[in-house]
């Protein structure tokens, strides 16, 4: 039921701007046309009542009646005079609607072509009280429309549609005019019911070929969805939202297109597609649903590598490039509307730069966490060390770094700390280093250093938790109230416990050598000697 309301205000959407797809380039097999531009802007200070001082006022003033369909008012900007009698009796208000259908079908009003000047465009090879409106190619070549300096009834001159090309209105009428099945849709309609310039029949036409064509690209997106991932994939639901989504949208879009190019759109529709408001939203739509498989096939991967902290980052970069994206399609828009957007870039630059000052330290803890994830040196539940603090990794975010101490409190560590200073990863470590010291009494022999030696040597070696190299045990050297042997040797274990239960266990193994060799170990205390005598009794005092 959701999809089907989603689908339903998507569809009103496209409804509402449809004619954004529409281009100035003819379906194939319609005849072909020239761009004629017609600003519909005002054009003040006019000393006719009609704006016919001008070439572009009086064009202007022709559509700006169409678009009303006030053809009475659209008729004054016709000369009429002396047409022949079958064009003549058709009357002034039926030649203003056959050439305002003939304009909305055959011509793209995008080039400013028309003069501003009363005296019409100097220096194109024209009789100065003739200027050229548009060419329009029909199947037996092409037909120049053109606009006249003509007389008004007190003698001014005014810019008209020249009788010459008036006579040519029905001829070009019965060829841009609609199929039979078109027509009679047209007349289920009052003719001047219109929305955003388009009549209602090209609504109802749009709207009915909408309904029609969306079931048909929706089940051919779930085609596709089987075609570029599989129901057994994580990311095969997020596949068929950009199937059934934005592609289908995209189809239905160029349907309508085509539709709106074959109907024809009048001067007020074609401003609407300047705007090109629903490209920038489909879009953005489907950049949003690319950047979102992409985020969920990153996260797999990584995930899937033993990085689920970088997998976490994965989702406010994705944020970030959607917003991107929606920052630009803005200014795509805003582009479209005639807003200068160099000076809307200038406040986002000034803006930004404030923003950037005002979260300096945020902005380095997250690019301390892109750092942390990037390069991997601690994860979650990593034994680590960090200066004087020692603990247990809980969790990374993207300003602070969590750890567990040994004492069971927690530690928020800045990320831009972490990432630039020694960091020491007890879990990182494939094997655990075993390294006693054995601090043995001066009176022990060289014979019982020898023998406490090899014995724990032999210990290490037969121990099959113990890795074969590097092993060493070596009596290295003499200390103020000791002589010491040193092992060197590494745990077959990475788990810090457990490598405290085999320390354990080879520990009280090294004990029994010691004793079974007869030797004691040293306690911390100083001798005293008394010069030509045997030495003291050595009194035992702690550090």
């Amino acid at each position: 039921m959701i999809s089907y309301v989603k689908s339903a205000i998507l569809l009103w959407l496209v409804l509402q701007v449809a004619t954004t797809f529409a281009q100035d380039e003819p379906l194939p097999g319609q005849p072909q046309t020239t761009t004629a531009a017609i600003p519909m802007v005002e054009d003040e200070g006019s000393g006719d009542a009609f704006k016919r001082d001008t070439p572009r006022g009086s064009i202007h003033g022709f559509l700006e009646a169409c678009e009303a369909f006030d053809f009475e008012r659209a008729a004054k900007y016709l000369d009429l005079r002396n047409l022949p009698g079958e064009v003549a009796s058709l009357g002034g208000p039926e030649l203003a609607r056959q050439f305002k259908h003939v304009l909305s079908r055959a011509v793209w009003l995008d080039d400013y072509t028309v003069s501003d000047d009363p005296e019409g465009l100097k220096g194109d090879g024209l009789p100065p009280y003739r200027d050229e409106l548009v060419r329009i190619k029909t199947r037996e070549g092409e037909r120049v429309i053109w606009l006249q300096h003509v007389p008004r009834d007190d003698g001014e001159l005014i810019w008209k549609i020249s009788n010459r090309s008036v006579a040519l209105f029905p001829e070009l009428y019965d060829e841009y005019s609609y199929p039979p099945g078109v027509e009679t849709v047209r007349g289920w309609f009052p003719e001047g019911a219109s929305f955003l310039g388009l009549e209602a029949f090209k609504w109802f036409i749009v709207i009915l070929l909408s309904l029609l064509v969306w079931p048909v690209f929706h089940v051919v997106g779930i085609a596709l969805t089987r075609v570029f991932s599989s129901p057994s994939s994580s990311s095969f639901h997020v596949v068929r939202k950009i199937m059934t989504g934005p592609v289908v949208a995209i189809g239905v879009l160029l349907v309508i297109r085509a539709t709106l190019l074959e109907l024809g759109m009048g001067a007020r529709a074609q401003e609407v597609a300047q705007s090109q408001t629903l490209i920038t939203i489909v879009l953005v739509w489907a950049l949003w649903s690319i950047t979102n498989l992409l985020r969920n096939r990153q996260q797999e991967k990584l995930e899937a590598l033993g990085r689920p902290g970088a997998a976490k980052l994965a989702q406010p970069i994705a944020t970030f490039i959607k917003m991107l994206v929606l920052l630009l399609g803005l200014l795509f828009w805003l582009s479209n509307l005639g807003v200068n957007i160099t000076t809307v870039l200038a406040g986002l630059g000034v803006g930004g730069l404030a923003v950037a000052l005002a979260l300096q330290k945020p902005l380095e803890d997250m690019m301390g966490a892109l750092t942390i994830f990037s390069q991997a040196t601690i994860r979650v539940g990593d034994f680590c060390r960090y200066g004087e603090i020692t603990g247990v990794v809980e969790d990374i975010g993207l300003r602070t770094t969590r750890l567990r101490t040994l004492s069971n409190t927690l530690v928020s560590i800045p990320n831009s700390r972490i990432a630039y200073v020694e960091v020491e990863n007890y879990t990182a470590r494939s094997k655990i280093r075993y390294s006693p010291t054995l601090r043995l009494r001066y009176d022990t022999t060289p014979d019982q250093i020898r023998e406490i030696r090899n014995n724990v040597l032999e210990l290490l070696q037969a121990s099959e938790r113990v890795h074969d190299e590097p092993l060493r045990v070596r009596f290295t050297d003499f200390d103020s109230d000791a002589v010491l042997v040193k092992v060197n040797s590494y745990l077959q274990t990475v788990d810090f416990s457990e490598s405290l239960e085999i320390g354990e266990a080879l520990n009280l193994r090294i004990m029994e050598i010691v004793e079974a060799a007869g030797a004691r170990f040293a306690l911390p205390g100083r001798s005293l000697y008394l010069e030509g005598g045997a030495p003291a009794a050595a009194a035992v005092t702690s550090d």
